[in-house]
């Protein structure tokens, strides 16, 4: 067997594993920040003055990483994957209403909360469904 066949096109990522790491990615940074920066800026509050974010920073983040959430997502809607739609969806849907709802401080962190995670979850479930051999031991 020559050496160019042994490397298969199967082994490079692709674009939807790229997409659905980067959303992976992004959910678990968004649920970092949703917790662990109010207690770091509670713990040490002279931070809180020099680290100041952009009152708007949450929308772009929304706005931007939405987009690329709702394509993979409904991706795995047309692999009969409804599920991990509807928990996606649900998700985005929580985010979304974080910024939009007048709320306190407080319930805004545990709505952005469990909408990271359900977007999160969302995503590490269709890519486990998109390889089901890592799932398969021995």
């Amino acid at each position: 067997m020559s050496e160019s066949r042994r490397i298969t096109p199967s082994h490079a990522p692709k674009a939807a594993d790229v997409a659905e790491g980067a959303a992976i990615t992004a959910s678990l940074l968004c649920l970092a920040h949703c917790l662990v920066l109010p207690l770091l800026l509670a713990s040490a509050p002279a931070l809180s003055q020099s680290l100041e974010l952009p009152f708007d920073l949450h929308l772009w983040i929304v706005l931007l990483a939405g987009p690329v959430s709702l394509w993979i997502l409904i991706r795995a809607a047309w692999q009969r994957r409804h599920g991990i739609l509807l928990l996606g969806l649900c998700g985005l849907s929580l985010l979304m209403a974080a910024l939009v709802l007048p709320v306190t401080e407080r319930q805004e962190i545990v709505i952005s909360s469990i909408g990271s995670l359900s977007l999160a979850f969302a995503h590490i479930a269709n890519w486990l469904a998109r390889h089901p051999r890592l799932l398969v031991h021995g």
